[in-house]
């Protein structure tokens, strides 16, 4: 790993948390009713049969699985039998979302802050969606993935595949207090190599979301280091 490139990181990170706007809980992401998260969950079909089929391919090689972003639970509620036999850990910065998962799941669920976590273990699986969107210190969400990624990370990020970008675009709404991102597939690139990985060990790809074309194009973020 790149040391000087995950001090330059660190220190990004610090700035931000000094003199930027810190992370905050958008209004409709605080919400539980479990309608809710499912119809956002249902608006890219084609996106989750994707990530359902990357699953049943890499299950039979993981045994610990961590969720960035679970929200109201749709995978570890409505989709348990995903991950039977596993070790599953939900992660959300809403704490009623996580006290609602605690209610109505058996699996383990933490209020965290994934971007300035302390990874403290490695996870065979990580997975998140429509999380590095909104997160208020990009780089410092890859650096944390890498770290805590044993074998896998599968990461979707909504707000469209722009590989022309040159540099991460942040723009903050103060109507709902959240970053709203685009995200430079050229910038992930060069940071997941600064971060230690090889080009073999990772794919950055448009993956089609659904049949509405306003909501097409995804990108997906795969890391495989047992590559």
């Amino acid at each position: 790993m790149d040391v000087k490139a995950v001090s330059k990181t660190i220190i990004h990170g610090l700035k931000w948390r000094m003199f930027g706007k810190s992370v905050s809980i958008n209004q409709d992401w605080e919400k539980v009713d479990p309608k809710w998260w499912i119809k956002q969950h249902n608006e890219w079909p084609i996106l989750n049969e994707n990530f359902m089929e990357y699953f049943s391919k890499i299950k039979p090689d993981i045994k610990t699985v961590l969720d960035v972003g679970c929200g109201a639970g749709v995978y570890p509620i409505i989709k348990k039998e995903m991950f039977r036999d596993l070790e599953y850990v939900g992660i959300d910065i809403s704490p009623t979302c996580i006290e609602y998962c605690k209610n109505h799941s058996e699996f383990n669920f933490l209020v965290e802050d994934f971007t300035k976590m302390s990874v403290d273990k490695k996870y065979d699986l990580i997975f998140s969606h429509a999380v590095i969107d909104h997160v208020y210190d990009i780089e410092a969400f890859l650096l944390n993935l890498v770290k805590s990624c044993k074998k896998f990370v599968y990461v979707s990020s909504y707000r469209g595949y722009f590989p022309n970008l040159d540099e991460h675009e942040r723009k903050w709404r103060e109507d709902d207090h959240a970053y709203y991102n685009k995200i430079s597939v050229q910038q992930i690139e060069k940071s997941l190599q600064e971060f230690g990985l090889s080009k073999n060990q990772f794919v950055l790809r448009p993956q089609k979301a659904s049949e509405d074309i306003r909501k097409n194009e995804h990108l997906i973020i795969e890391i495989d280091k047992t590559r």
